[in-house]
């Protein structure tokens, strides 16, 4: 019986879920240094921000960026992305389970970037209509916040 099992982790299946664990708790522990908090994750959250800011300033001018809040200038209706509201999270799941996937580190690499840049644009379309949402229908707000 003891052949079985040891056959048993030997299964794709197996070791794609074993290299998935493995990468994404290098990456989660990586994340959980002050150094990435500091160097990394506040940054880039700040960086939605500002990015959220620019696509709306075309349509709508009181829109204004504040750090890692973006409010409107008359203060009816303001969004403050967290870390855990930047999508990083998310995006380390999704690169484990790119890298862990059995081909090429160029297509490991390219599928990851790809994947990032699809889940980030989405992310920034929820930043920017959940501060529509705090704006004009606030009793929408947290429903949109926690499931959408």
């Amino acid at each position: 019986m003891p052949k079985l099992r040891l056959a048993a982790l030997r299964t794709p299946a197996a070791q794609f879920l074993g290299l998935f664990g493995l990468i994404a708790l290098a990456i989660f522990w990586t994340l959980a240094t002050p150094g990435a908090a500091a160097g990394f994750v506040q940054p880039f959250t700040q960086l939605l921000v500002d990015i959220s800011a620019h696509l709306i300033a075309p349509l709508d001018s009181r829109v204004i960026a504040d750090g890692d809040i973006l409010r409107f200038s008359d203060g009816q209706g303001a969004v403050q992305v967290l870390s855990g509201c930047n999508a990083v999270e998310v995006c380390a799941l999704l690169t484990a389970a790119m890298f862990a996937y059995p081909t090429t580190f160029i297509r490991s690499l390219t599928g990851a970037a790809l994947a990032i840049v699809a889940l980030q644009t989405v992310n920034l379309l929820r930043i920017i209509s959940l501060l529509y949402l705090s704006r004009g229908e606030p009793s929408l707000f947290e429903f949109f916040h926690n499931y959408v």
